[in-house]
């Protein structure tokens, strides 16, 4: 009994982040309800350390999901050795970039609780943006560019959907929120590079659903519209549902939709520039 507990860990868990193979069923499920409760348990100590969960914060949080891109990419091109670079494997990279946030924020909370700093949100943004850009230029030492049109391609396409969405339903009051604007973008940047990867430069799509349809389609062109149909649903949900019964769940959720879009994003984004 002991031996197939033993076996299915190994073979769910441990062996796809050891050979970096991507999801499963069992994995992915898993790794969802674990999401489910670190973000309520997130909501809980955002709360004790008297942090409000608004837009200034949300835009604070931006840097550490590009960390985790980042990071994710060093990990690609070889540059942490074992057993370290399984730490920046996904998604345990996205739980270490979340370890350090609260660090950080019990830290911040700590300086408030002395008067060394007067609010946390903002210091917690420079933080974030200071980890963000010794990561990137780490990044960017160790390797050398090979393909400098990747990036220009993937932001301009994102740029050019997320702007004909926009004019579509700018009579609508959902789409004065300029953060679930820049979440809908953030998907349509996942989905191009997913797209110029896979049609372009070789590239497989790991997960699930995505790479089941982009088989059946031939082309992962059907990134675009899949994004936009289950991600502008769920926003609208957020954003008259939530607003006035729990504006700091949904603003929360909000946050974990922004990661699931901007930091694979980013990752494949430089990946592909970097010929990785």
């Amino acid at each position: 009994m002991i031996d197939i507990i033993r076996q299915f860990i190994l073979k769910y868990y441990i062996d796809p982040i050891i050979y970096d193979t991507g999801y499963n069923p069992v994995n992915t499920l898993t790794f969802g309800i674990l999401l489910c409760v670190i973000l309520l348990g997130i909501l809980k100590l955002l709360e004790k350390l008297d942090i409000e969960i608004d837009q200034q914060f949300m835009l604070a949080v931006v840097p550490y999901v590009l960390v985790g891109g980042v990071l994710r990419v060093l990990e690609d091109a070889g540059t942490f050795a074992p057993p370290v670079n399984y730490l920046f494997v996904t998604p345990l990279v996205q739980f270490f970039v979340l370890i350090v946030c609260i660090i950080i924020l019990l830290a911040l909370a700590r300086l408030r609780q002395t008067n060394k700093i007067d609010a946390i949100t903002p210091m917690f943004g420079y933080v974030g943006i200071t980890w963000f850009v010794l990561s990137t230029l780490i990044l960017l030492l160790k390797t050398e560019v090979v393909f400098p049109w990747v990036p220009v391609a993937v932001m301009g396409i994102a740029t050019v959907l997320t702007s004909a969405v926009y004019l579509t339903g700018r009579r609508s009051k959902f789409f004065n929120d300029r953060f679930s604007i820049f979440i809908i973008w953030s998907h349509l940047f996942d989905a191009s590079s997913t797209h110029i990867g896979v049609d372009f430069l070789d590239y497989l799509e790991k997960h699930i659903l995505p790479a089941l349809l982009i088989e059946l389609s031939g082309t992962a062109m059907v990134m675009y519209p899949l994004k936009l149909v289950v991600v502008i649903p769920i926003l609208y949900i957020l954003n008259t549902q939530f607003k006035d019964t729990n504006d700091r769940l949904g603003n929360i959720l909000k946050l974990a939709i922004l990661m699931m879009g901007l930091s694979p994003g980013l990752r494949n984004t430089l990946r592909m520039m970097l010929g990785i």
